[in-house]
């Protein structure tokens, strides 16, 4: 019995050995699952002075809430994707600025990490250099990208890297490369870097290829239409959204719950958006881009009601069919009168009436009335829109056939090869960015006499006294603009800096001013280019000779002395202090649409610029979201001014209001803003509340001067005002002319 006690208590003992040591590998196991796993690091090399880029961890087991750790720092931006198999975050400018080594880890929520992996940062060859022709595309689409390389330097032995994997590469032509875009790699909204390396092992500039997040698709709201109150509701808003979608109401950020059985949105509207009638914009936010408008009502009572009528201005002659009348509680039953007598509709739902207009109302100059009628007769309170006096046009320079004259000419004789922009300077003379002629040309508005100022009409980059003994050159110049003093500041989209020309009697001086560039020492390279230096497009904020730019467009010189610039190709407004640094101003590099604070707002390609008159609104034309913004430079908050993002000329009132690829500006004295639109091929103006009308042009592209209605354009691009002689200046780019327009 004492031996089968003892053998009891050993096999007790024994078990009581075994069991602690179990559950302690059972924990082991279960920490052991939620310890990430690092197997590739995307990339592991990238150039010095590339732009924000994202680094993308490719394992498993990362958690909602994990982290990238550079250098023992977590990133906020870090996000999951791929069920725990891809960790990314964004890497800042600064940290690649200079060559070196960077540690990177992944870490959950639980403070586990994976191995570490090194993020190696080389110099980059001066004498290599690549382009990205299309940069920019939707997550998540599931197919293969094919954007093309534009460079010099592409040899046989050469290999491309896209996120540090070697890609296909297809030679097209000397200087073009096509590349792919693997069909994973656009899986979710990133910033891609992308490296040309030769067989020497040095590499190239680093180019980057966005994959933008697909904006929320909103669908409908409940209810779109309320009463002026003081009691909060509940909105409720159906569509496609991701997780982290917030309901925005006139820009406010609600506080939003996501249903999980439909998916659907909801959030409380405060009662102190609806103590006046007024028309809400609600949009969906995620991944800092905004879906298109719903419009919710606040109106008075059940009656019908007008907010305001579609156009506000006609213009003489017209030919004008109908006008939109809009507002809220309108239904097939409702009547609309114009100057008192009863007018058709011709379509009809809640918050919109077509109303067909007299045939002769546009044959003279006048306002005429609007009012709506419920069944019982109930009347809205009366609106108002105009005719009024029409604009002529007419050619200040240039023919039909694009060419160049390096002497001055008449205004007959004058050829043009693409005019992109107009600065007017305080000496009466029209300068003009010739861009195909890679030149600087100026008008004489009063005598007619073309001359060129700098510029051979060759492709180049020399700035003046180079040691090869070249003239200056320019490579596609883009914008231009005149400080007080009469110095002339120049970007050029082929060398992506910023040119400053000094005038001293009949001396002309061209000198880099902004932007980053190397100097060709080989003869033999400097003859083949027709260049002493080599422009390199990046987007870096630092002084002036260290920033970088991408496609930099139009350039306005403010009456403080500093400079903004529509940085195209990066998709940002930059600013030249006059301490000599360059700064972001909006927009964060990701080309994208959303309203907000200035360095969480996006542009997609903004082109254009034009101070109020203040001094504290930069309004930007952002071509390819179809929209013109309006930068508060006080409170650093970016708004839509006018346009709804659709691609149209529908005129109207601001968020009903559309563009097609807007890309001129100018300020009247009055407050108008003038819009040149390349799909709309002519000439739109907005009032300072926000309310669009034609100007001049539209339609067909063709050439045709006369009255605004009557007139043609053929892509027109820049513009510049003569306030006191009131003449509009357009630079009509694929007419290879420059128009007037004479306004009253």
């Amino acid at each position: 019995m004492r031996k089968l006690f003892a053998c009891l208590v050993a096999l007790l003992a024994a078990v009581s050995l075994i069991a602690p040591s179990g559950l302690a590998s059972r924990q082991d196991v279960g920490i052991a699952q939620s310890v990430p796993v690092l197997k590739r690091l995307r990339p592991d090399v990238i150039t010095a002075g590339t732009r924000s880029f994202t680094v993308r961890l490719e394992g498993k087991k990362f958690e909602e809430g994990a982290q990238v750790l550079l250098d023992g720092v977590a990133l906020s931006s870090s996000r999951i994707a791929a069920n725990g198999k891809r960790l990314l975050a964004d890497v800042d400018a600064a940290v690649v600025a200079a060559p070196g080594t960077h540690t990177v880890q992944g870490m959950n929520p639980d403070g586990a990490t994976t191995d570490t992996a090194t993020l190696t940062v080389v110099p980059q060859d001066p004498n290599l250099m690549i382009r990205l022709d299309g940069n920019a595309a939707q997550e998540d689409l599931g197919l293969t990208f094919l954007p093309l390389l534009n460079t010099e330097d592409f040899a046989e032995s050469s290999k491309v890297f896209v996120w540090s994997k070697s890609v296909p590469v297809t030679e097209l032509s000397r200087g073009r490369v096509q590349i792919e875009i693997p069909s994973g790699f656009g899986d979710d909204p990133a910033s891609i870097p992308i490296t040309l390396r030769d067989k020497n092992g040095n590499y190239s500039n680093t180019e980057i290829f966005f994959v933008v997040p697909r904006a929320a698709r909103l669908d409908s709201i409940d209810p779109d239409t309320v009463k002026v109150g003081t009691e909060d509701f509940l909105l409720k808003v159906f569509g496609n959204f991701k997780s982290n979608a917030v309901i925005l109401v006139n820009n406010i950020a609600l506080e939003t719950r996501q249903r999980s059985s439909d998916g659907r949105l909801e959030a409380t509207v405060p009662a102190s958006l609806l103590t006046a009638p007024a028309q809400l914009f609600v949009r969906v936010q995620q991944d800092g881009i905004q879906s298109a408008d719903a419009i919710l009502s606040v109106t008075p009572t059940d009656a019908p009601f007008i907010y305001t009528i579609s156009p506000t201005l006609i213009r003489q002659g017209e030919g004008r069919v109908t006008i939109d009348i809009i507002g809220a509680n309108f239904d097939s039953d409702s009547t609309a009168l114009i100057d008192g007598n009863d007018a058709k509709v011709r379509n009809a739902n809640r918050h919109r009436l077509t109303v067909v207009i007299p045939s002769d109302l546009t044959d003279s100059v006048g306002t005429h009335t609007v009012q709506v009628k419920d069944k019982d007769g109930n009347p809205t309170d009366i609106v108002s829109f105009s005719v009024v006096p029409d604009v002529s046009v007419s050619t200040v320079a240039g023919n039909k056939r694009d060419g160049f004259n390096q002497d001055c000419v008449d205004a007959a004789d004058a050829m043009f090869r693409r005019p992109r922009r107009l600065a007017l300077g305080s000496d009466g003379l029209l300068y003009i960015t010739d861009n195909q002629n890679h030149a600087i040309r100026t008008v004489n508005p009063g005598s007619g006499e073309v001359c060129t100022l700098a510029g051979t009409g060759l492709e180049g980059y020399s700035d003046s006294a180079n040691e090869a003994g070249f003239p200056p050159t320019f490579s596609f110049p883009n914008g231009i603009a005149l400080s007080a003093s009469g110095v002339i500041y120049v970007t050029e989209n082929g060398n992506g800096v910023v040119r400053r020309i000094i005038r001293n009697g009949a001396t002309v001086t061209v000198e880099t001013f902004a932007g980053l560039f190397s100097d060709i020492v080989d003869k033999a390279r400097q003859k083949k280019l027709n260049s002493t230096r080599l422009g390199q497009s990046s987007y870096r904020d630092d002084v002036l000779l260290g920033s970088g730019f991408r496609q930099p467009d139009d350039i306005l010189v403010a009456p403080d002395g500093s400079i903004f610039i529509a940085d195209a190709g990066n998709s940002a407004i930059r600013r030249i202090n006059v301490d000599g640094r360059v700064e972001t101003i909006a927009g964060n590099g990701v080309p994208g649409f959303a309203d907000g604070v200035s360095q969480n707002a996006r542009f997609n390609a903004p082109t254009a610029l034009a101070l109020s008159a203040d001094g504290n609104f930069l309004f930007v034309a952002d071509t390819n979201n179809h929209r013109v913004r309006r930068v508060d430079l006080v409170n650093k908050v970016v708004e839509t001014f006018a346009g709804n993002g659709v691609p149209a000329s529908e005129d109207g009132p601001p968020h009903v209001a559309s563009f097609s690829q807007p890309i001129g500006l100018a300020f009247d004295s009055d407050g108008t803003l003038y819009v040149s639109e390349l799909g709309f091929n002519g000439v739109r103006r907005i009032d300072s509340a926000g309310n669009v009308s034609a100007l001049a042009g539209g339609g067909s592209s063709k050439f045709k001067d006369g009255t605004g209605v009557d007139a043609r354009f053929n892509n027109p691009r820049g513009l510049a005002i003569d306030t006191p002689g009131r003449i509009l200046y357009v630079a009509d780019t694929e007419n290879f002319r420059i128009r007037s327009i004479a306004l009253h």
